[in-house]
C-alpha cells in the first residue's frame, strides 16, 4: 500500500496503541516508530494544516509521550534523537520532543547527582532543538521551561544562557505588517510575566547586576514600534512588580536546589543592590506613567490607572513619593471613568486607608 490508503492503516494502529498506558516494550516502541515514520513520509508538507496532517501529527506526539525505558534514561534520550532526526521537519513534534527532553531532566534529578551529567546532556538536546522551531513565541516559552530545569539541577550558567536566548526571541518577535507572523499579545505578556517570575529565582550574576535582564526588556519595549501603550503599560508594571520583589529580605518562593542561594541572602542589604533597584523602579514607573497617559481609549486608560496604583500600593512601603505616583494615577483614572465607578471608588478608598494622613491624597480628594 502506499500514499492515503497506507495512512488511514498507521493511523488506526496508532489510535489503537494510544488507548494503552506508557510503552515499554523495546520492541512494540520499535515496531511503532516504524509506523510513525511512515506515516510521516506521507504526509503532505505543503498543506501542515489540514485535518489528516494534524491527526497523524498528534498520534506521532502522542507516541512520544508515551514512550517510557524507566531507568534507562540514556536510552530514553536516544530515542528523543532519533525522533528528531525523524521527524525535525514538523514544529509540533520539536516542542513535544523538548517538553520529553526536560521530563526525563526533572525525572533524573529525583535520583540524585549522579545524573547531572545526563541533566547536561538533556539540557544540550533542548539548546539544539529550540532553535529549530519557526516561531519565536514558542521558541521563548521552551528556552523559559528548559532554564527553570536548568535552575532545578543547580546549574545557573546555563539557565542565564537560556534566558539570554529567550530575550532573543523577544526581540525578533513582531507583529503582521503583511509579510510577518502575527503574534498574540496576551501570550507575549503571559511569557514576560513567566520571565519575570523565573527572574526571582535566579541568582544576580555580581558582575553585571540584578537588573541586567529588566534592562534588557526595557531595551525592548523602547525599540518595538509595534508595542502599544496597554502593552507596554502591562510589562512596565511586571518590571514593577518583580523590582519589588526583589527588595524583600525574604522572596516568596526559591528554585528547588538548595546550593543555589536567593539574590535576598547574597545580595540584601548591599548598597549597590538597593541602589540598581531603586534606580530601576524609579526609571520604570515613569515610563508606566507615560504609557498610561498615552492609552486613547478613556475607559482603557481609566482601568490601567487603577491597575497600576493597586499594584504599587501592594507592593512598596507608604512614603510620599510613592503617594504622589498612585494620586497621579488616581487622577488619570477620575478623568477617564465615572465618579460611580466601583474600581474607582474602592480604589481611593484603599489608597487613603494606605496614607491616611497624605496631604496628596487629600489634595485628589477635593
Amino acid at each position: 500500500m502506499c500514499g492515503t490508503p497506507r495512512n488511514v492503516v498507521n493511523i488506526s494502529i496508532l489510535k489503537i496503541a494510544s488507548r494503552n498506558g506508557y510503552l515499554r516494550d523495546p520492541t512494540i516502541i520499535q515496531l511503532l516508530f516504524e509506523i510513525t515514520q511512515s506515516l510521516h513520509y506521507g504526509l503532505d508538507f505543503a498543506n501542515m494544516k489540514d485535518d489528516d496532517n494534524q491527526q497523524a501529527t498528534r498520534l506521532i506526539s502522542r507516541f512520544i509521550q508515551m514512550v517510557d525505558y524507566g531507568g534507562a534514561v540514556e536510552q530514553h534520550l536516544t530515542f528523543l534523537v532519533e525522533c528528531r532526526g525523524a521527524f525535525g521537519s514538523i514544529n509540533e513534534i520539536k516542542e513535544t520532543l523538548v517538553h520529553s527532553s526536560n521530563f526525563l531532566a526533572t525525572k533524573a534529578l529525583k535520583d540524585g547527582e549522579k545524573h547531572l551529567s545526563f541533566v547536561k546532556s538533556c539540557l544540550a538536546f533542548c539548546e539544539v532543538t529550540i532553535p529549530s522551531i519557526s516561531a519565536q513565541i514558542r521558541q521563548l516559552n521552551l528556552y523559559l521551561e528548559t532554564a527553570e530545569v536548568a535552575l532545578i539541577g543547580g546549574l545557573v550558567s546555563h539557565s542565564d544562557g537560556l534566558i539570554v536566548s529567550a530575550i532573543s526571541c523577544l526581540e525578533s518577535a513582531h507583529f503582521t505588517d503583511g509579510s510577518r507572523t502575527s503574534i498574540d499579545v496576551d501570550v507575549i505578556l503571559s511569557s514576560i510575566h513567566k520571565l519575570c517570575g523565573l527572574l526571582v529565582m535566579v541568582p544576580a550574576n555580581p558582575k553585571e547586576g540584578i537588573t541586567k535582564v529588566p534592562k534588557s526588556i526595557l531595551s525592548l519595549i523602547y525599540s518595538q514600534s509595534w508595542m502599544t501603550s496597554k502593552m507596554k503599560a502591562r510589562i512596565f508594571l511586571a518590571i514593577v512588580l518583580l523590582s519589588a520583589t526583589l527588595s524583600q529580605r525574604n522572596l516568596p518562593y526559591h528554585a528547588c536546589n538548595s546550593e543555589i542561594l536567593g539574590n535576598n541572602f547574597l545580595y540584601f542589604g548591599e548598597s549597590s543592590y538597593v541602589n540598581e533597584l531603586v534606580s530601576l523602579t524609579e526609571c520604570v514607573i515613569r515610563n508606566l506613567v507615560d504609557s498610561i497617559e498615552q492609552e486613547p481609549s478613556k475607559v482603557a486608560r481609566g482601568s490601567m490607572a487603577l491597575e497600576a496604583c493597586n499594584s504599587i500600593v501592594s507592593s512598596f512601603k507608604a512614603s510620599n513619593e510613592v503617594a504622589q505616583v498612585c494620586c497621579k494615577l488616581i487622577e488619570i483614572a477620575r478623568m477617564c471613568l465615572s465618579a460611580n465607578d466601583r474600581y474607582l471608588q474602592s480604589t481611593f478608598k484603599y489608597l487613603s486607608e494606605w496614607l491616611p494622613n497624605s496631604q496628596v491624597v487629600t489634595s485628589v480628594a477635593s
